[in-house]
Parts: structure tokens; C-alpha cells; sequence
């Protein structure tokens, strides 16, 4: 690269450095550079504004969570103490049945075709009454589906056949 010269009016042929013309172009570079670096911070700094409202309403809508669940006073460390009662209620859990375990696995096999008229659990064994849409054939594939899950052992307690669908009594326990 050249830098521009000029030649000395005195005619001795000796080039003349024009510094002007080399910081303009300095100065517009600079000024470029700065520009585009402040576009950068700027982008950044809306980043991490937008980032911390976010976390700033997940933080509101953890702790509405947490006195929803717990109460006014959620204490120093709410987690664990929602780690406690998930602990107690599993106990409890442990001693009988679980009613809406018992509902989930008799749905999960038939969706909208079961109606639960009933559920009566004691302890570890209970009864279920419902309504089955569909023929007899399709209340046996049910009750076979049923006989797959692990956690409940489903049996026919009584089933009558009724018009466009099976009225059925289960005794329910667990596996």
C-alpha cells in the first residue's frame, strides 16, 4: 500500500507526506468501528433486558405456585418443603389405594368409552362401578388391556349387558 505524496514545490523530487488525508480516513474507520460496536451493545444490553423481565415473571409465577400450594407463609426453602409433603402423601399412598391412580389406569385403555359410576376403596382392595359404550366384545378387549397395567390388578366383579353398552362391577388391588 502507498501512502499519497506530493511533490516539494522546490522540484528536488522529494515525495511530501499528506497526514490529512490518512486521519480522515482514520477518523471515519474509528467512527465505523463505534458504531457498529455500539449496535453490538445495544443488542446485547436489549437481550439481557428482555431475558431478565422473563425471569422476573417465571420467578412471580413460581412463587404464586408455591403460595398457592403452601399457603401465605411459604417459608426460607419452599421446594423442600413441597418435597415434604410429596413425601407425606406418598406414605399415605403406600397404606391404600390411590384414587386417581385407579382412574388413570381405567382410562388409559378406553379413553371416552368408560363412564366411573363409583369408586369404593378400602385399604388395599376396592370396587369400581361403571358403564362400558360399546358391545361385550369390546368390554373383554378392555378388560384384557386393563389386565396389562403394572401397578393395579383389575377383576370382573359383575357385568350385565345393557343396551348399546356393558354396566360392570371390577374389584381393584394392587399388583
Amino acid at each position: 500500500m502507498t501512502t499519497p505524496t506530493k511533490q516539494s514545490s522546490a522540484g528536488n523530487g522529494a515525495p511530501e507526506f499528506r497526514s490529512g488525508k490518512a486521519s480522515r480516513r482514520f477518523v471515519r474507520n474509528l467512527v465505523w468501528v463505534l458504531v457498529i460496536g455500539g449496535l453490538f451493545l445495544g443488542g446485547q444490553g436489549v437481550r439481557y433486558y428482555l431475558n431478565y423481565l422473563q425471569l422476573k415473571t417465571i420467578r412471580a409465577q413460581t412463587e404464586k405456585l408455591y403460595h398457592s400450594v403452601l399457603g401465605p407463609d411459604i417459608g426460607g426453602s419452599p421446594f423442600g418443603r413441597l418435597q415434604f409433603e410429596h413425601g407425606k402423601l406418598m406414605a399415605t399412598r403406600r397404606i391404600g389405594l390411590d384414587p386417581l391412580g385407579v382412574l388413570a389406569a381405567l382410562s388409559k385403555p378406553a379413553g371416552e368409552r368408560v363412564r366411573v359410576d363409583g369408586v369404593g376403596l378400602t385399604g388395599t382392595s376396592g370396587r369400581v362401578r361403571g358403564y362400558f359404550s360399546g358391545d361385550e366384545a369390546g368390554f373383554t378387549q378392555y378388560m384384557e388391556k386393563l389386565s396389562d397395567d403394572d401397578r393395579y390388578l383389575f377383576s370382573v366383579y359383575k357385568a350385565d349387558e345393557l343396551g348399546g353398552g356393558v354396566s360392570f362391577s371390577l374389584n381393584v388391588e394392587p399388583k
